[in-house]
């Protein structure tokens, strides 16, 4: 549909007018921060500015002063007006300037240029995804790569038959199961009941008693309070970084290795390879599901500087690859398919919840202390706060630290 088609009569603040041309423009708004000696900028994303709004109104006619009159004392009053566009209809703007035009070739009449500023705060929570939308996104995304992996190796097993084979196969799941139990440890010697049932009838079974190692092991671990069971973030008494290292530890690719004869045929051999792989994509989601606790917890309460975040995601980004390679060498087409498309987006969206989780903060920078004193004064005559003192002995491991020498350079927050 044209816009002449929805044509509105253009006014301000009730004063009709006839316009000439229209024309509406947004911008972002970007914060670039800029170092010594350091080529190029960190960029900061500000958001969307007000839009603007440019008009070009005529005035014609034996009386067209009059009216070019009422619309220039509209524009002078204070305060935000109503603005209905021609096109984009109703808008709340302030005038922000004005000029009239008087031209030889209209002899009875004018042009008014205008320039209007949307007042108007936008709504944008379902067209822009929130820090902690990304962060959510982790634990979905890691369901999908379970699943996906988990139906690729139901149709594996459907395919195994014969003694040797069957036997091979029985002796995979429990090294599977030995190597995901090691997690158990982190919070001590936990015994808990798992199905046990026949593997190759009871798939879905075997892959809940490798999945419920994994969540007690999480519900052990507090995560510096920011574990739900734990009682969320409110509780945080540490970042949790000790708990993420505990875990990603246990359930590391090297912890879990399923070997077979070697003088096995090539069947046998897949048929170790499928379970491993299988299990490596629990290992792997289950890794990348705690980094997105702490992830969650740092929007609420910053405890991490860059360096741990960064080394926290390259733990998880690493398990996720290895579980992709296992996933493309021993699943069929379909579930190398699924599970590594699946896998993929879990390491994209663990790099983008950390990516989200930094660009909260203002850009890291190496500054040098003003004077020489306790931490607290420095932390004071740096921003005017000296509470910040805790932030800088964190983002220095300063421990025990409290009195900082004259130009003595430490990471800060570069506001």
């Amino acid at each position: 549909m044209a816009w002449q088609d929805t044509l509105l009569n253009a006014k301000f603040r009730d004063v009709p007018f006839q316009v000439q041309s229209v024309g509406r423009s947004g911008q972002r708004a970007i914060a670039a921060h800029e170092y010594p000696y350091q080529a190029g900028a960190d960029l900061e994303d500000l958001n969307l500015r007000a839009r603007r709004v440019k008009v070009k109104a005529i005035f014609f006619g034996n009386d067209y002063e009059q009216d070019l009159f009422r619309l220039i004392t509209a524009l002078e009053l204070p305060g935000a007006g109503e603005l209905i566009h021609p096109i984009h209809g109703s808008m709340t703007v302030l005038a922000e300037s004005w000029d009239d035009e008087h031209e030889a070739e209209l002899v009875d009449g004018a042009v008014l240029n205008m320039q209007f500023v949307e007042t108007s705060i936008r709504e944008l929570a379902f067209t822009i995804p929130s820090a902690s939308t990304k962060t959510d996104a982790i634990a979905v995304q890691a369901t999908a790569a379970r699943s996906a992996a988990n139906a690729a190796t139901e149709r594996h097993l459907a395919t195994v038959s014969g003694p040797a084979r069957i036997t091979a196969i029985k002796n995979a799941f429990n090294q599977a199961k030995t190597g995901l139990a090691k997690v158990l440890k982190v919070v001590g010697d936990v015994k808990i009941v798992l199905a046990d049932l026949e593997p190759l009838l009871y798939p879905q079974a075997y892959f809940a008693d490798l999945a419920s190692m994994v969540d007690i092991a999480f519900q052990g671990l507090p995560f510096g309070g920011r574990n739900l069971i734990f009682g969320g973030s409110d509780s945080a008494s540490g970042s949790g970084l000790d708990d993420f290292k505990k875990l990603s530890g246990a359930l590391a690719p090297g912890q879990l290795i399923i070997g077979s004869d070697a003088s096995a045929d090539a069947a046998t051999l897949l048929d170790a390879a499928v379970i491993q792989a299988q299990a490596r994509c629990q290992q792997a989601t289950s890794v990348a599901e705690a980094a997105g606790i702490i992830l969650a917890g740092e929007l609420d309460t910053p405890l991490l500087d860059r360096r741990e975040i960064e080394a926290m995601v390259n733990t998880a980004r690493a398990a996720i690859q290895v579980a992709i390679n296992d996933a493309r060498a021993a699943l069929d087409a379909q579930g190398r398919g699924e599970a590594s498309a699946a896998l993929s987006a879990l390491a994209y969206n663990v790099q983008e919840a950390a990516r989200a989780v930094i660009n909260q903060r203002p850009p890291l920078i190496t500054r040098k202390s003003p004077l020489n004193g306790p931490l607290r004064l420095v932390a004071h005559v740096m921003y005017g706060n000296g509470d910040r003192a805790e932030e800088l002995a964190r983002l220095n491991r300063l421990g025990r630290e409290l009195l900082i020498a004259d130009q003595q350079p430490l990471l800060a927050y570069a506001r």
